[in-house]
């Protein structure tokens, strides 16, 4: 194979200079006195190949056998020797694409365009280069005449699509992908980035719309079906939720996030709750604990009448947070945790050390706990009082 490109490389180099070879031949070709080389074709004829041709023949081979600069540099001669060769400067685009030197594959497909106005492969092909040189402008303009010349261009919606999404326009992006959509009504990925231009603009019934869509379309993306279950968690709609997040942690029973979510949902719906506390001890299991997960465990497990366990779970949370290293991480769910152990021995009749723990809570000044946990402190002191005049009067 060597011997046959230093070969060929040759003729084309003499070729070039107008030199003759000798006359010899081999195999059907020929050189004359000319620098031109005949070659006999699968059908017996004779085509005589000039020296831009035999360039042309020259990078091909190295294109085979994957040389792009050799194939470049033959490319060139042979557009410079024939600037009218529609081929070469084709193939050089091509090349030129290949080894990312997108400036100069723009320069060549404009030439073949030149050639053969109006062909879209090389209209493509140049906003394609525009596209990657982030020349949002020009790929827009060449993506353009593909959709004038088709409205319903798959290839020039789609793109346009991109390109206005990477300008923060949704509204043009969401028109371009839906006509794209149109060429090709299963294309995933498409309706994927649909739903997530819907979800930038508010839009969640349209989000969980093009969600579904995508999920009919490829069955198996994980992607889809978790941010299905999400959007269906922010609109509180558990009883759809649940099944996804059931699906997900089959398909992925070491994913802590599945479990998290799915013990959330069915800890906020009260004919389920009760297998909430097993996906939550999974997702504390899987992660190695975790403060937030621990607090919502231990208010489940109140409402579930099981406070030795809530209070477990409080001080498992506790003892969590004091290993992070970030200081606000490991005080932000204090208060959630303070106050449902405070909650468990209240229902325990403990109502000193309810009133201790709600008190760690007001400690804290958090907004969101603060008032609850001062009112549930007044309320332990009129139970621990009431308690006394009961065990009095049994006396």
């Amino acid at each position: 194979m060597k011997k046959e490109f230093v070969f060929i490389s040759i003729l084309a180099l003499l070729a070039s200079f107008g030199c003759a070879s000798g006359g010899g031949e081999s195999q059907g070709v020929a050189t004359d006195t000319e620098g031109v080389r005949t070659v006999t074709d699968e059908s017996g004829f004779e085509k005589e190949l000039g020296p831009a041709e035999i360039n042309y023949q020259t990078a091909t081979q190295f294109l085979a056998a994957g040389n792009y600069d050799e194939a470049i540099s033959h490319l060139k001669t042979a557009t410079t020797l024939k600037p009218n060769y529609l081929e070469a400067w084709s193939e050089l685009g091509r090349t030129l694409t290949k080894v990312k030197d997108y400036t100069g594959s723009i320069a060549a497909y404009e030439k073949a365009l030149a050639l053969s106005p109006g062909n879209t492969s090389y209209i493509s092909s140049i906003a394609y280069s525009y596209l990657y040189l982030e020349n949002w402008d020009k790929a827009e303009e060449y993506y353009t005449k593909l959709v004038e010349k088709d409205s319903l261009s798959y290839e020039g919606n789609v793109h346009l699509g991109f390109i206005y999404q990477k300008r923060n326009d949704p509204d043009r992006a969401i028109i371009s992908y839906e006509k794209a959509l149109a060429a090709q009504p299963n294309d995933a990925t498409t309706i994927g980035t649909l739903a997530t231009l819907f979800e930038k603009k508010g839009d969640e019934e349209k989000r969980i719309e093009y969600l579904r869509r995508a999920i009919e379309a490829a069955p198996d993306n994980y992607k889809f079906k978790t941010q299905l279950g999400s959007a269906y968690m922010k609109k509180k709609d558990f009883a759809n939720a649940v099944p996804i997040f059931e699906d997900l942690v089959k398909a992925y029973p070491d994913e802590y996030h599945y479990h998290q979510n799915l013990g959330l949902i069915l800890s906020q719906m009260p004919e389920r709750k009760g297998e909430a506390p097993a996906e939550l001890e999974k997702t504390l299991e899987l992660k190695g604990g975790d403060p937030y997960v621990s607090g919502i465990l231990a208010l489940v497990y109140n409402e579930l009448k099981q406070h030795a366990k809530a209070i477990a779970a409080a001080k498992q949370g506790l003892e969590t947070a004091a290993k992070l290293d970030d200081p606000e991480a490991r005080t932000s769910q204090e208060p959630l945790l303070y106050y449902q152990w405070g909650v468990a021995l209240s229902k325990l009749q403990s109502y000193d050390e309810a009133i201790a723990m709600f008190s760690k809570v007001v400690a804290t000044k958090d907004p969101q706990w603060n008032e609850a946990a001062t009112k549930e402190i007044a309320r332990q002191e009129r139970l621990k009082k009431i308690a006394e005049a009961k065990k009095q009067q049994q006396q």
